[in-house]
């Protein structure tokens, strides 16, 4: 995508994301008051990047409240500026960065010194892909009455999970690292 600099400068900051966070508030602010940063080789490579880092979200979202407080602190301690897109309000960039035709958030958009994308990381780390995976394996079909209930229950559990894992923590900055550190 060629205009990734006009999205980046008319996006929200960190604190202005969070000031729109409602329900999800107490996970995304125990999973950034509560998360260690590893100072460790991909850390000093993440950090000596050039780049900036735009990310597509959306407060309501259950992923975002795992990954953006990790994010938002490894950048933090990194010197590295990010800015948030709302998803909702951003249709052209969503649409730029879709996956498997779907509009899944987050994305983290690494933005090079020439303004150009640098690396994609999202919508999630491994580890939570499998956690996801297993907590919704035994859903009912979708479209029953059984389904939406089950549904509901199945996110509800996610969102625990998020918020009480440091294991997990781990493997999402892990895989942020690794993915966003540009050259």
């Amino acid at each position: 995508m060629d205009n990734l600099q006009v999205f980046y400068d008319i996006a929200l900051t960190p604190d202005e994301y969070r000031e729109k966070l409602t329900d999800l508030k107490d996970g995304f602010d125990k999973i950034y008051n509560e998360h260690e940063i590893t100072k460790d080789n991909e850390f000093e490579n993440f950090k000596n990047s050039e780049m900036v880092l735009l990310v597509i979200a959306e407060p309501w979202c259950g992923h975002c409240m795992l990954n953006l407080p990790i994010l938002f602190k490894l950048a933090e301690e990194a010197g590295i500026d990010v800015k948030v897109a709302l998803r909702d309000d951003n249709e052209e960039l969503m649409n730029g960065y879709l996956t498997n035709g779907n509009k899944v958030i987050p994305k983290v958009i690494a933005i090079n010194k020439e303004e150009k994308e640098a690396a994609v990381w999202g919508p999630r780390a491994p580890m939570t892909a499998v956690i996801q995976k297993d907590i919704m394996k035994d859903m009912p079909e979708k479209g029953t009455d059984e389904y939406d209930a089950a549904f509901k229950s199945a996110i509800t559990e996610m969102k625990e999970k998020f918020k009480t894992s440091p294991e997990l923590w781990d493997a999402v900055e892990k895989d942020l690292k690794e993915t966003l550190t540009v050259k």
